[in-house]
Order: C-alpha cells, then sequence, then structure tokens
C-alpha cells in the first residue's frame, strides 16, 4: 500500500482545480476511448483501525469529459477532496492536467476492476439500478417494426448485464456483455456493437429509451 501513502501525501501539499464546464456533452459517452475507465471507482481498507494507512475508503470518479474527482475518507472522519482534468491512453492515465504537478501512473482495467499503480480498485452502482427489469410498456420505431411485446434485462452488480427481447411468435433476440453508466446515460456493450440509452430510475420502475426515439420501455423490477 506504499502507493496509497504516496498518493495521501500527493493530496496534503498539492491543491488541484478544474475548469471544465458542468454542460455534459450528449456525445461525449459514444466519443470516449476507453470507456471502461468511466465511473466511481473505490479502495476500502479492510482494517483501518490496525492498518498504518490513515483513510477509510478512497472514491475515484473518472468521467467521458475528461474530469476526475477523488474523496478520501480519512480515519477521524474528515474528507480530502482532490479534483481536475485528466487524460489516458492504453495503459497511463495522468491526474492534474494543466497544473504544475501533474501525476502519472500505469492502469489496467476490465468493466469492474481498475488497477492503478498496481493499487485495486472496484467499480460500484451510486444507485439501485442493479436488478432483475421486465417490461410493463413498450414504444419505439424499432420496437414496433419488431414486433417486439416484451423484453427483460438483468443488470447484475458486477456490470454484467443480460438483455432479452421477444415478439407474439416466440421469436427471441439475447445480448450479453457488460454496462455501465454515467449521469442519466446506460451504455450497454457487447460483442460487435453498443447500445447508449438514457434511463429514470423511480424505487421499483426503470424507463429506458435512445436518443433517437427508436426504443421507449418502462421495466418493473422483479422480486
Amino acid at each position: 500500500m506504499r502507493w496509497v501513502a504516496i498518493f495521501l501525501a500527493c493530496l496534503s501539499f498539492s491543491a488541484w482545480s478544474a475548469n471544465a464546464s458542468s454542460d455534459k456533452d450528449s456525445d461525449a459517452i459514444s466519443h470516449f476511448d476507453h470507456p471502461f475507465l468511466l465511473g466511481d471507482w473505490y479502495l476500502i481498507n479492510p482494517e483501518p483501525d490496525s492498518s498504518q494507512e490513515n483513510f477509510i475508503a478512497i472514491k475515484l470518479t473518472l468521467d467521458s469529459n475528461y474530469h476526475f474527482s477523488i474523496d478520501i475518507q480519512k480515519k477521524d472522519y474528515s474528507v480530502d477532496h482532490w479534483e481536475g482534468m485528466y487524460n489516458a491512453n492504453e495503459d497511463t492515465i495522468i491526474l492534474g492536467l494543466h497544473t504544475d504537478t501533474p501525476q502519472i501512473y500505469s492502469y489496467a482495467s476490465n468493466h469492474n476492476m481498475l488497477n492503478l499503480n498496481g493499487v485495486m480498485f472496484t467499480k460500484a452502482l451510486s444507485n439501485s439500478l442493479a436488478g432483475i427489469w421486465s417490461s410493463e410498456h413498450l414504444a419505439g420505431d424499432d420496437l414496433l417494426a419488431s414486433d417486439v411485446n416484451q423484453m427483460d434485462l438483468i443488470l447484475q452488480p458486477d456490470f454484467v448485464f443480460l438483455f432479452k427481447v421477444s415478439n407474439d411468435d416466440g421469436d427471441e433476440a439475447v445480448r450479453r456483455g457488460v454496462y455501465f453508466t454515467e449521469g442519466e446515460h446506460l451504455v450497454l456493450l457487447y460483442e460487435n456493437g453498443e447500445h447508449n440509452t438514457r434511463y429514470k430510475l423511480n424505487r421499483d420502475k426503470l424507463t429506458i429509451e435512445s436518443d433517437e426515439g427508436g426504443m421507449f420501455a418502462v421495466l418493473n423490477r422483479i422480486r
């Protein structure tokens, strides 16, 4: 955990700020080169009472507009906050662009794990989106053209999904893959494609729709 100690020391002596706009470009996610980086990443100290590291948890958020934020909850329950701009290629991420002290880290990631300089972060959902969902109402040009009358969606907490649609004749189409979220976006990534939707979650009712109007679905949580 030596990297964590260095990381905390950097926070003590650096005040990084961002000048990025808070407005979201609706196309930013579709054009982002490294979608597995996006999301909220957590590092939990498994034994905060006995550990020499002065933190309980670290949250790192990376978004598609190349803005990052870090919150470190320390043992005295105070929180250090750090934010700015970042950049990344296939194996390197730079935090704190346009500052006097940018920090460079090597990384490797998949859909729910991020290895940052040898320290493993885990991605987590910030809401209750994970679950089994089944359609109550379907609309949209694409669904109507395909005679789809049933949609089922499984969103696992480890960011794996299963998506199934069927029609009155019993024909089914199934997609399996991984997903990520940002703001109101829910993006399903599968072999040879992706599906970018917007979603709203109201307790046990999930509404998803595509930007092009091809799909609108209201789904209920199955318990």
